[in-house]
């Protein structure tokens, strides 16, 4: 079982949540708020980006991958973009930026609520004040992970490929260095993760960092992207239906699946809390009998 709650238990719980609550509707009203917040928080970045020494590099880089993790036509379009919006002001990058915070924030506050559930044994109820700083630490926190991670994707390879030149590495320790690199970006995205689920989720006894519906998510996450993906560039239909407002379709969809991946982890780690609590609650009335 999971922390000692039978597989059983936690499958029923899972089952009767599911017919009672409707996660693809949370996802949506998840994913509309996290939308909102994606373009200003692209000014803010690459604006920031756009005053370091390194931004050619950097941004040749960023296209390349682009080019390998986004569908072509979407891809393209997302470059345009990217060089329209990015110019180096700091006018723009402090409005931006708080512009980026107060609708992440949002987005992080509908996930938030998304998570909330009526079993009163194992969830409290959080003060508005308290869910909106929870909501800004855990956006800002997500922000500089997702902004290692982009560093590391970016640039990991180009400072590899330096130091296999500068240490003279042979080719079987540059596989090594380059397997280490990618697990460190998926634990910084499980992390990630985690931390939604652990400061998130108003839980009355919080569970471990490593959990199954975090590991879940993760697993599912990284997936469903690489299908998606692969789907978008197979049958690459958008864009010639829908014009260049195909781009912005993808990208909805992209961040619906992962919201939809969030709240089935959530949904996973709520039926073990709850299961859990109920079980201590049984052998404290237990005791209390004796």
């Amino acid at each position: 079982g999971f922390f000692q709650v039978p597989i059983f238990d936690v499958a029923v719980f899972l089952y009767n949540e599911s017919r009672r609550v409707t996660i693809i509707m949370r996802a949506n009203a998840v994913a509309f708020s996290f939308f909102l917040s994606l373009f200003p928080a692209i000014i803010a970045v690459f604006t920031l980006i756009t005053m370091l020494p390194i931004y050619d590099i950097f941004q040749s880089e960023l296209n390349s991958y682009i080019d390998y993790i986004m569908p072509s036509t979407a891809g393209e379009q997302l470059k345009v973009t990217i060089q329209n919006l990015v110019k180096p002001d700091t006018r723009v990058l402090s409005l931006s930026f708080l512009l980026a915070l107060y609708f992440s924030s949002n987005g992080m506050l509908a996930l938030m609520a998304g998570f909330e559930k009526s079993h009163l044994k194992s969830f409290k109820k959080r003060p508005g004040w308290e869910k909106r700083l929870l909501a800004i630490g855990l956006t800002l926190l997500l922000a500089l992970l997702l902004l290692v991670s982009v560093v590391m994707i970016v640039l990991g390879k180009m400072i590899l490929n330096f130091a296999v030149e500068y240490f003279h590495l042979d080719i079987e320790t540059k596989v090594y260095i380059n397997i280490f690199r990618w697990l460190v970006i998926v634990a910084l995205f499980y992390f990630g993760i985690a931390f939604i689920y652990r400061y998130g989720v108003a839980l009355k006894r919080k569970l471990p960092w490593l959990t199954p519906g975090a590991t879940l998510a993760t697993i599912l996450s990284i997936i469903s992207s690489l299908l998606f993906s692969f789907y978008v560039n197979a049958f690459n239909t958008y864009n010639q239906i829908y014009g260049s407002i195909g781009t912005i379709i993808v990208l909805m969809l992209w961040i619906q699946i992962n919201c939809m991946v969030l709240m089935v982890g959530f949904e996973l780690n709520a039926s073990i809390a709850v299961n859990r609590d109920l079980k201590l609650a049984r052998e404290e009335e237990g005791e209390d009998n004796c």
